[in-house]
């Protein structure tokens, strides 16, 4: 089935950022009320060691833009991209060769617990050593700690303190609208399924799917989605060919690729053969029928949804049927 809903790139950008975002906090403050005060830290920590992502991250910025050095200023020019894509705001203190340090006043990851947002020192030590496997990355300075900005500073030898006033970014960065929705998206991807694998080697096969639950009930996180795309599109109404309008647009902005078998009033009928949440274990993909239930009920409250095949129980594709009972 073709895709007839054009999405401008911004708009998909946005939207996978924001989402990323918002889901990422959402499974920080979930594990957290589950688990405990340092739960959260050390899931992200077990995450990032999965696949070596924050590893492969950096690397992919790396080589998209063919900075090849080592030192300090390198690993100025690789957040500066980073930075860029993710619509963080920063003036840039002092960069040389030995040191790199940086003021944040606005980032999409600030939370309210200065436990969770240490996350952020794992991720960026990360991407440092990275760079230099001598790098080492202090935060003199952060939001979540009621300081008014975050100052980041890496190091890899001494340096003298920069004199006179704050630097701005050095260069205006143009970043293609579509690598930054790629970056965004698959991040998000990436850091969702690391997640989830990370929690169920900790805490077992029954604890991604909890915790799930707890992250869908946060602030009404999917309701709140739905209403936000079908506000955005003008989608009007509650019956199955609504829902089925309201998948048009979600499957354009994940790149889903999908037929539609069967479509009425009362039935939408969906093959779903390529998504980016496809897993090797059943027990943590069950997530995407929390997730879709939500949005179906959110749209109906009478809606339902089965889903008789899934590419996690080894099947060659994945079959959702939603129905509304007249």
């Amino acid at each position: 089935m073709a895709n007839k809903v054009v999405l401008p790139w911004e708009l998909k950008h946005d939207y996978a950022m924001t989402a990323w975002a918002s889901n990422h906090r959402g499974f920080l403050y979930a594990t957290r009320e589950k688990y405990g005060a340092t739960a959260a830290l050390e899931i992200f920590e077990n995450a990032q060691k999965i696949d070596d992502r924050a590893k492969n991250l950096t690397n992919t910025i790396q080589n998209a833009f063919k900075l090849k050095g080592n030192d300090a200023a390198t690993i100025g020019e690789v957040l500066d991209l980073w930075d860029e894509i993710t619509r963080t705001e920063y003036t840039i203190l002092e960069r040389s060769p030995t040191i790199n340090r940086r003021k944040v006043t606005q980032c999409p990851f600030k939370t309210g617990y200065e436990d969770i947002s240490d996350w952020s020192i794992l991720l960026f030590n990360i991407v440092g050593k990275t760079i230099n496997p001598q790098a080492n990355l202090e935060r003199p300075k952060g939001m979540c700690a009621g300081d008014p900005y975050c100052e980041y500073v890496w190091r890899i030898s001494e340096s003298n303190q920069l004199k006179g006033a704050e630097v701005p970014r050095t260069k205006e960065l143009i970043i293609p609208w579509k690598l930054k929705y790629d970056f965004a998206l698959k991040g998000w991807t990436s850091n969702h399924r690391g997640w989830l694998y990370a929690l169920r080697e900790e805490y077992g096969a029954a604890a991604p799917l909890e915790i799930y639950e707890r992250f869908c009930k946060m602030g009404d996180r999917v309701k709140n989605l739905t209403h936000r795309i079908l506000e955005i599109f003008k989608i009007e109404g509650n019956d199955a060919e609504t829902i089925k309008k309201f998948w048009d647009v979600y499957f354009e902005l994940m790149s889903g690729e999908r037929t539609v078998p069967e479509l009425s009033k009362t039935i939408y009928r969906t093959i779903i053969t390529k998504c980016p949440h496809k897993t090797e274990h059943k027990d943590i993909n069950e997530w995407n029928m929390i997730f879709k239930k939500n949005i179906a009920k959110t749209i109906n409250p009478k809606a339902t949804i089965e889903r008789p095949k899934g590419m996690c129980a080894g099947d060659p594709y994945c079959e959702y049927v939603h129905k509304i009972e007249e």
